[in-house]
């Protein structure tokens, strides 16, 4: 008789998982499925880490880096909140995709689950597909798109149910797609605990993106990951992590991956019909476009030599990169300047870069209308200024404070600079003088491997015809 082929390793995993029923090591997961499917990899327990991490989100989940459990127990009894907008009140259905993606286990399909109401009676499956039509202005965008649904208009009106209602929902069976469903008028809503609920979701799957190599997470692998690892995921839900992600200045849900927010709502957000009040931004006590930023500036390849700048909330990029070739006696009438946003990624020391803008000599270019008030900087956020894409002049930026502007001040303005510390002429020094150097001579620094200073009249004598740099202090 032939050899019986091996068993594949994701058949193995399989079996483990199904054998399990608490949460588990990483190492010892590893080991009980290498026991029934051994490898030949050069590093078995390293390869298998890999291969498990492609499970999440599909059977298993990770409660930290070294802590597996599956899904079934993890999903089991854990409670979102479907917040009904005025379209699904109208037809008389309630969305689905999203609202039960990604808690609908991916082989059952939605004819196939199961719904109950609170107090345990069946309720109808009816999947409907529901015509929107959008006014986005994306070219690319169809003028109008289908969302599934499940057909509960019978149930909606036994529960007088109405636009900013909630669906309470419990998953009560996560390998056979069973749900239950609770109506909560908007009345009850316990609006403290779900804020307190929200915000710990966006600070979960904040810290989730940025430990991502990839700078971008799956949904169907985060959202149960950061669900199974809420404080009280079966207690009094918050709101969809839909809602939580738009609402959050940090995140952005594509309709794939969730990823950082760099600018405007994306265009998946703008079709899920998030009401005004959830979409708005508490206000701030201060208007930022009348405040004033004071920045410290560094010259990356010189970090001594810096300068303090002030600049209004309602000034532009583009005066921001004025004043900084001012300040650094850059060539304002030559050569591109460019800013990035420097964004800490976690508590590491790695750092991501964010484009604002391009300007050019003449005060144009992408993002150079764009205001310093409408970069939503705090004290302590850093930005990257190049002035020179050739030679690739690069500064360092800090934000040190944000403050009322002084009554006649013109802004922005350089307020402050590192000490100064003279260099002196060396053709004068050489005839026995002691003269502040200006200049640099380049063509003679670079000939004789060393800075030759100069100060304006023996540059003018002797180095007339050299390419020169004005010496900054």
């Amino acid at each position: 008789m032939p050899d019986e082929k091996p068993m594949a390793l994701s058949q193995a995993v399989e079996q483990v998982v199904t054998q399990l029923n608490a949460p588990t090591t990483l190492d010892e997961f590893a080991q009980r499925v290498l026991a029934i499917r051994p490898s030949q990899a050069k590093k078995p327990s390293a390869a298998m880490h890999d291969h498990l991490r492609c499970h999440t989100g599909i059977d298993i989940v990770f409660l930290d880096r070294q802590t597996i459990v599956p899904l079934r127990l993890a999903m089991q009894g854990v409670r979102f909140r479907l917040r009904l907008t005025r379209p699904e009140i109208d037809f008389g259905v309630l969305l689905t995709q999203p609202g039960f993606d990604p808690f609908l286990r991916r082989a059952i399909a939605l004819q196939d689950a199961q719904l109950v109401d609170a107090a345990g009676q069946p309720l109808p499956v009816c999947p409907v597909a529901v015509t929107f039509e959008t006014t986005a202005a994306v070219a690319f965008a169809p003028s109008t798109f289908d969302v599934a649904a499940l057909d509960l208009g019978d149930w909606f009106r036994a529960q007088q149910i109405q636009a900013g209602d909630s669906i309470l929902v419990t998953i009560e069976d996560w390998e056979k797609g069973h749900f239950r469903l609770e109506h909560e008028p908007a009345s009850q809503r316990r609006q403290p605990e779900i804020e307190r609920q929200n915000q710990e979701l966006a600070n979960l799957l904040f810290d989730l993106l940025e430990a991502d190599r990839r700078e971008r997470l799956y949904v169907y692998q985060a959202i149960p990951t950061v669900y199974a690892r809420l404080s009280d995921p079966r207690g009094y839900p918050g709101d969809h992590w839909t809602a939580v992600i738009a609402r959050d200045a940090r995140l952005q849900w594509d309709g794939i991956d969730i990823n950082y927010r760099e600018g405007s709502p994306s265009l998946m957000e703008e079709l899920l019909f998030l009401d005004e009040e959830e979409a708005a931004q508490p206000e701030k006590p201060h208007n930022p476009a009348q405040q004033v930023y004071r920045f410290k500036a560094i010259l990356a390849h010189r970090p001594g030599r810096w300068r303090q700048i002030e600049i209004e909330g309602q000034q532009t990029m583009a005066d921001f990169d004025a004043i900084l070739r001012d300040a650094f006696n850059h060539d304002p009438s030559d050569h591109l300047g460019g800013f990035w946003r420097r964004v800490r990624r976690g508590k590491t020391q790695r750092f991501r870069e964010v484009d604002l803008a391009e300007i050019d000599p003449l005060g144009e270019g992408d993002g150079a209308d764009q205001t310093v008030a409408e970069l939503a900087l705090q004290p302590g956020d850093e930005l990257k200024y190049v002035y020179d894409f050739g030679d690739w002049i690069e500064h360092q930026i800090t934000l040190e404070a944000i403050v009322a502007p002084e009554a006649g001040a013109a802004y922005p303005r350089i307020v402050g600079q590192s000490q100064t510390r003279h260099r002196y002429c060396q053709s004068c020094q050489a005839a026995g003088r002691k003269t502040v150097a200006t200049w640099i001579c380049v063509d003679c620094s670079e000939e004789q491997q060393r800075d030759v200073l100069l100060c304006e009249d023996c540059l003018e004598a002797q180095h007339e015809d050299h390419y020169a740099e004005e010496l900054l202090y």
